[in-house]
């Protein structure tokens, strides 16, 4: 998928009530506009990271496309009896293994290079450590850039999300019971803390390094972007 364009644009933007903690990174697009950084510093667009579970999201996307999941609430093997939506925002591993053993690193491969997430070339042997490193995209790569515009192309219905798997994938990614209609995909794995997607208005995608015990930060400023608290851990 090509990158966005009008990155040149990017510019920082300091909102005197809006307070985030130091290291982390904000990025926000409108549905048409440039996109706009928050919070953070532009020279971290482009450093190398790991995906972590933002990456389930092509595992989806992928498995849907090729029929090995239907919809969003049937129960997943491995789930516990989570379909795919409680299975992606609860984001747990077991499910996304087993389906990215089924797919294959070849299809997977593939998937993630059509999306536009990954950094780089995907190498031949990159699932060789099998579908519980897959799962947070194992040794695979990517960047701010990528993450947010995956999710400015999700918001404006951009090609490859535009097909039948991904309306069902935009069905998939709504986070329930939350004030304000959000779909997005959070991430925790290696150091790096990720949410990133879109409401009614914009695309946002939240980054910080940090453990896991700091996630709930990350997603008190996403959904603090439309001026809500998050209901969901």
């Amino acid at each position: 998928m090509a990158l966005l364009i009008g990155w040149l644009g990017v510019c920082s933007v300091a909102l005197a009530d809006e307070k985030y903690p130091d290291g982390m990174t904000i990025l926000e697009t409108p549905k048409s506009g440039e996109t706009k950084l928050v919070a953070g510093n532009k020279m971290e667009m482009d450093v190398a990271r790991e995906p972590a579970s933002t990456f389930k999201v092509v595992i989806a996307w992928a498995a849907l496309d090729r029929g090995l999941v239907q919809d969003v609430e049937t129960p997943l093997e491995g789930a516990g009896g989570l379909g795919l939506r409680q299975s992606l925002q609860k984001s747990i591993n077991p499910p996304f293994a087993i389906l990215a053993e089924k797919l294959g690193g070849e299809v997977l491969g593939e998937y993630a290079e059509r999306s536009g997430l990954i950094e780089g070339k995907i190498p031949k042997e990159w699932m060789k450590a099998g579908g519980q490193e897959a799962a947070h995209a194992a040794d695979l790569k990517t960047t701010l850039r990528r993450e947010h515009s995956m999710a400015v192309a999700w918001m404006r219905g951009i090609a490859p999300w535009d097909g039948q798997a991904g309306k069902k994938l935009q069905d998939a990614l709504v986070w329930q019971g939350e004030k304000v209609l959000l779909r997005a995909k959070t991430g925790s794995y290696g150091g790096c803390l990720w949410m990133t997607g879109y409401g009614p208005d914009k695309a946002v995608t939240v980054f910080m390094e940090g453990p896991v015990s700091r996630r709930p930060e990350i997603l008190r400023a996403f959904f603090g972007r439309w001026g809500v608290e998050p209901t969901s851990p």
